[in-house]
């Protein structure tokens, strides 16, 4: 008798390529470039909608189970809390987006402002730093006012990351 060894292929797994990463790639980061609000409205839904049938779920699991829970009225308040919880999370989720791009755009002034008057009690005028820290202040006007820059950013960075990752697959 004589014991063959099974040799495994040269082929590394890792090396082939998809295209469905770069088309999952450009299609996120499409709606995070042109659609960010929208997204974090959506994004909010969902959670509510979510974390709602989970009060629901155990709001059921506590009716239909209520002899065999050890702290039944823990149990029933989670379950209470969390269908409170993913209500309002559904009823405002306009409302957290727009406190949300407030929220960013007035962090980024207030660290662009800080940095400038900074700068200028030291009398570094017209430097790099200078540069960054008025386009700061830029982007937190335009998050207050257009959308999420962070998301924004980030969107044109999956956007981007896209196009290489298609231009290596076809290179190939």
């Amino acid at each position: 008798m004589s014991t063959e060894i099974i040799k495994p292929n040269k082929q590394n797994n890792y090396n082939k390529k998809s295209v469905l990463t770069p088309i999952l790639y450009l299609l996120l980061g499409i709606i995070l470039a042109f659609k960010s609000n929208e997204a974090v409205t959506l994004i909010f839904y969902l959670l509510g909608i979510l974390i709602t049938i989970y009060g629901i779920k155990g709001l059921i699991d506590y009716t239909r189970f209520k002899q065999a829970f050890q702290y039944k009225n823990i149990n029933l308040s989670i379950a209470i809390v969390s269908i409170i919880v993913g209500v309002l999370l559904i009823v405002l989720a306009p409302s957290i987006e727009i406190g949300l791009r407030y929220v960013v755009g007035f962090f980024l002034i207030f660290l662009g402002v800080t940095k400038l008057l900074n700068q200028i009690s030291l009398g570094n005028y017209f430097n790099l730093a200078f540069v960054t820290n008025i386009i700061l202040v830029i982007l937190g006007i335009f998050s207050i006012f257009v959308s999420n820059i962070i998301l924004v950013i980030a969107g044109w960075i999956l956007i981007a990351n896209a196009l290489l990752l298609f231009w290596d697959y076809f290179k190939n």
